[in-house]
């Protein structure tokens, strides 16, 4: 049976740190300073283990609430603990749930500061509606969901594994934390993404003061990538989908629920040419309206702000899309849920009769596996921006053309988006004066 009690520990003059004892088991005994004090040591109520009622204890309400919250909390998470048969308690995790319940410890400097995983969830609450120093501007809604979901992850690990705190940070971490990702089974451009977003955590606590750690930013800690083989769909494939008749659609219901309407379908369709006609992604030209449209010299264009990095970009308006806005009556397709949409395209796909055979490799779980779908199975929103810098590549558009309209700024990232094989690679170069 555990047994929760709070003792002082005299410190300067008269006062007292209070301290938190809890014995749960045999040579299991757990000493905590909540870092709560008591003006005078005499104030304190051994029996109650309480402040006083005094009035030189002008905090005492606070506090006394303080620890009362702190008996309920951690007597609530050692049964939770408990009951977990694969736990192992230990003064780590209780210590690291203590930390979080007071959200700070000190620095090696003596200052308040908000520890790792603390700091990690304000982090992603407070950008979420404040914006960041670097971009001026809060996070995404998929962006903060992403954050949220890989604080989940290394919680986790900081239950089962270690605590993970700023001076726990180094090679040996960075090691254990990806072979533990690993064993997962993760994908290892998804632990990638955990490096990634870990490393911005840090940097952004060490820069507001809390830590001196700065292992992060050595070369050793960099995220793990892997080069996939992403699809993309060639012209003659994007005029399949564009003829595909659908008059004879009937409504089907997919295997998560999603109900698809023969209307679901062709906008689902139409907002995949948009997209493969102009590189937009999917939180942009699912969004697009009618005054999203210009005219100058008779031809149109679609002037917009990118939702990702905040980048204007004015793009032409091809013959596609223009029949696609003719048949609407020059208005937009109306906006989808991004997972409706997926749900979608791979129908219209394989009606589509867009079935060559692609092999994929992906090492999950650190195993490298190699499987074989049909194309079709393989288009996702994302297919069509990838469609249009390939095709525009190929068609021999200069990159830095391509560049302004997909809204890419960084060349590495951009030509990660061009799935051309070496052969076509070749034969478009081979276009080039000095070939002839």
């Amino acid at each position: 049976m555990a047994k929760l009690t709070y003792k002082i520990r005299k410190a300067s003059n008269k006062s007292g740190i209070i301290q938190l004892h809890f014995n749960y088991g045999t040579k299991s005994r757990l000493r905590y300073s909540t870092g709560l004090k008591v003006q005078n040591i005499k104030n304190w109520d051994t029996k109650t283990m309480r402040i006083k009622n005094m009035v030189a204890e002008l905090d005492k309400n606070y506090i006394n609430n303080k620890l009362d919250d702190l008996q309920h909390q951690l007597n609530k998470k050692y049964t939770k603990l408990l009951e977990k048969q694969n736990t192992a308690i230990s003064n780590d995790i209780l210590i690291d749930f203590c930390d979080q319940f007071f959200q700070k410890t000190k620095d090696q400097e003596g200052n308040t500061a908000i520890e790792l995983l603390p700091f990690y969830d304000w982090f992603i609450e407070n950008y979420s509606v404040k914006p960041l120093i670097s971009s001026s501007k809060p996070l995404q809604k998929g962006t903060a969901k992403t954050y949220r979901n890989a604080y989940c992850i290394i919680k986790r690990f900081n239950d089962t594994v270690y605590r993970v705190r700023y001076d726990k940070i180094n090679y040996k971490f960075y090691n254990d934390y990806l072979n533990w990702l690993y064993e997962q089974g993760y994908s290892t451009n998804y632990i990638g993404t955990q490096i990634k977003i870990l490393k911005t955590i840090l940097i952004a606590s060490h820069e507001l003061g809390y830590h001196t750690n700065t292992e992060c930013r050595k070369k050793y800690f960099k995220k793990p990538t892997e080069v996939i083989d992403h699809i993309f769909l060639n012209t003659e494939e994007l005029k399949r989908i564009k003829k595909l008749d659908l008059s004879d659609f009937k409504n089907i219901k997919t295997k998560t629920g999603v109900f698809l309407t023969k209307d679901k379908m062709d906008r689902a369709r139409d907002l995949f040419l948009i997209s493969a006609n102009t590189g937009l992604r999917v939180s942009d030209f699912n969004k697009l309206e009618k005054d999203n449209i210009i005219t100058v010299d008779n031809k149109k264009y679609f002037q917009l702000t990118t939702k990702k990095n905040n980048k204007p970009i004015i793009i032409p308006i091809n013959s596609t899309v223009i029949e696609i806005l003719n048949k609407r009556n020059g208005e937009l397709p109306n906006k989808m849920p991004e997972q409706h949409i997926n749900y979608a395209l791979k129908i219209i796909g394989e009606k589509s009769g867009i079935d060559t055979l692609v092999k994929i490799t992906r090492t999950t779980g650190g195993i490298k596996e190699t499987e074989e779908y049909k194309k079709h199975q393989l288009i996702t929103n994302h297919t069509g921006r990838r469609s249009f810098c390939t095709n525009a590549y190929l068609s021999g558009m200069p990159a830095i053309d391509i560049m302004a309209i997909s809204g890419h700024s960084s060349e590495r990232v951009f030509y990660n988006y061009i799935k051309a094989n070496n052969l076509q690679r070749a034969m478009k170069i081979s276009e080039n004066k000095f070939f002839s």
